[in-house]
């Protein structure tokens, strides 16, 4: 895990609170506490955090009303991990809201226990850009090569939300053909690490973690993502 990360701990008792700041330290992270939703708000409106650890169901603010705020365009937490974190007979309410603001459920029990390993990868992924390109997938199997045509939802440089309407387990190495418009197509590696939640998100899909890619394709990637919104090259 990255050192020096900046924490949100957003609506925990105390001594939760202090068990999830002596793990963290060991990290060097700084961690800063907001009792509910609406202190959270005020904080997160005033500067980015690497990633907000948030109790479901929030007090003083309601957790949908909470995600929507912090997703906005113009907050400094737009593209930061978000973890909620829910007792047991909360935790499929919790779960609805993965792909709708929240990128990871951690039951209560479970921390500060499993904190560290489901912040790790959200600490590592650069933002993601809206973009909807066309790609080819290859899906290397058993005796054939399945390949699939489908869109990107969004995009980083880690890797990519597709829209896609089979069934692909995590786990499975695959090859992407990513089509960019004016440019050439970038050609790499990857390997499905979720699929969306079928009936709490709003389309069927995977998502993919780039494991590498072919020459120059990086570099052709990188300069798009980097391109002002609505350029075509």
């Amino acid at each position: 895990m990255e050192n020096g990360c900046e924490l949100l701990l957003v609506g925990f008792e105390e001594a939760m609170r202090g068990r999830v700041l002596e793990v963290e330290a060991r990290f060097g992270h700084r961690v800063t506490q907001a009792e509910d939703g609406s202190a959270a708000l005020r904080f997160a409106s005033h500067g980015r955090y690497d990633a907000l650890v948030v109790s479901h169901p929030l007090e003083a603010a309601p957790t949908a009303g909470f995600l929507r705020a912090v997703r906005d365009p113009d907050s400094p937490c737009r593209a930061s991990g978000l973890v909620l974190v829910a007792q047991e007979r909360w935790r499929r309410d919790a779960e609805a809201y993965i792909g709708r603001g929240a990128n990871r459920v951690l039951r209560l029990d479970q921390l500060p226990r499993e904190l560290p390993a489901t912040l790790q990868p959200l600490l590592r992924i650069p933002p993601r850009s809206p973009l909807r390109l066309p790609v080819r997938l290859e899906v290397a199997g058993h005796p054939l090569l399945r390949r699939t045509l489908c869109e990107t939802v969004n995009v980083s440089m880690h890797g990519a939300l597709l829209r896609v309407p089979h069934t692909v387990p995590p786990g499975t190495d695959v090859r992407f053909q990513l089509f960019l418009p004016g440019a050439a197509p970038v050609f790499g590696e990857g390997r499905i690490v979720r699929q969306t939640a079928q009936g709490r998100e709003p389309y069927p899909g995977i998502g993919v973690e780039f494991t590498g890619f072919d020459r120059g394709s990086k570099g052709l990637l990188e300069d798009r993502l980097s391109a002002p919104r609505g350029a075509t090259t």
